[in-house]
């Protein structure tokens, strides 16, 4: 288990140019070599989303108010807690809702394995590949070891583990 802080994570543009995230993890090499990866990002203003064709995006809100997301012309309003799924060949725009916020994004390649990924609340055991805590942090146990969370700071397994959440929300990978 790697417990990975976000103030150590480098910034990279978006692949549009018009934003910056910072990867977690992958499960190949970056940029085009994974089958699934996992990152956050922030969104400062209203702006478009890069387009990755034959890739399904799972969005949640980490840090913020969220944002409205404009997907081929649906509005789907995402708030704290949510998570949102959409395909990466679709076009989309986000608007805020009233400031900037961060998100926690994982991307699954067509033709590999399907990754679940939803909210874990206090008092939930769950099996992770990865795990990223929301905004105001989070407790987790795995065995013995017990580590404090910041906010939008990752734990990363090689293999499926299974942690405890003592305390906070995590957005989970599985």
């Amino acid at each position: 288990m790697i417990i990975q802080r976000a103030t150590e994570r480098p910034g990279v543009p978006w692949r549009n140019g018009l934003g910056v995230q910072y990867e977690i993890t992958a499960d190949g090499p970056l940029p085009d070599g994974w089958g699934w990866r996992l990152s956050t990002a922030d969104i400062t203003t209203d702006v478009p989303f890069s387009s990755f064709p034959n890739v399904d995006r799972f969005f949640c809100v980490g840090v913020g108010n969220g944002v409205v997301l404009s997907i081929d012309g649906v509005d789907h309003r995402c708030e704290p807690r949510s998570v949102t799924h959409f395909r990466g060949d679709a076009t989309v725009s986000a608007t805020l809702i009233e400031g900037p916020m961060q998100a926690i994004n994982l991307m699954v390649r067509d033709g590999e394995p399907h990754r679940g990924y939803h909210v874990a609340v206090a008092g939930a055991a769950v099996m992770v590949l990865a795990a990223v805590a929301l905004e105001g942090g989070a407790v987790v146990r795995c065995g013995s070891e017990r580590v404090s969370l910041s906010t939008l700071d990752a734990v990363v397994c090689d293999a499926p583990t299974t942690i405890e959440v003592e305390s906070g929300v995590l957005v989970i990978v599985s």
